[in-house]
């Protein structure tokens, strides 16, 4: 559980942040010190390692759900499905990784997707360039955003808990025990 937890909490941290920043930060930004395939390159390689620790991690945990006889007992059907939902979306987003690979030298779609981001962010939503991008982005956003519709009927919420407080970092492991 301990290996488990750690190595998908500590990957989908640095995706959650490395999305936000990679695809919120604009390009005037960081243009004169860096190029768009520089990004993108480093957005391949460090996402690459990042997702592969956080699918070693979920499927570790989605395993001990599935299989352990006392966890499968205690858990909701919403808890395992929200983790098939993170699994599948984590899949989604290293089948990413080739076709972002592919897109290295002029980093289009990095920069199509980023635009997009930044106007959803701004509240001026264009998804017009999106069309032109390879189907497993588009499958990757949309999971993506149908996952930020599900989070707050979820426990997913949980992450919020871990925002606000530093202490949660330092929190003992829960021990959950069914009263049935």
């Amino acid at each position: 559980l301990r290996w488990g937890s750690n190595l998908f909490h500590i990957g989908i941290l640095f995706l959650f942040f490395g999305h936000a920043i990679g695809l919120l930060t604009p390009h005037f930004f960081y243009e004169s010190f860096m190029s768009a395939s520089t990004k993108q390159m480093m957005a391949i390689v460090s996402g690459g390692v990042a997702g592969l620790v956080c699918f070693v991690g979920l499927t570790m945990l989605l395993h001990r759900r599935i299989f352990d006889p006392r966890i499968r007992f205690t858990s909701h059907r919403t808890d395992l499905a929200i983790l098939i939902i993170l699994w599948v979306q984590l899949c989604l987003g290293l089948i990413t990784l080739p076709f972002s690979f592919a897109h290295r030298v002029d980093a289009h779609a990095m920069l199509v997707l980023a635009d997009w981001a930044q106007r959803i962010f701004t509240f001026r939503p264009d998804a017009s360039a999106l069309v032109g991008l390879d189907w497993p982005f588009k499958v990757h956003l949309v999971l993506g955003m149908t996952i930020f519709l599900l989070f707050p009927f979820s426990r997913l919420v949980h992450v919020w808990s871990g925002f606000a407080s530093v202490v949660y970092l330092f929190r003992p492991y829960q021990v959950v025990r069914s009263r049935r």
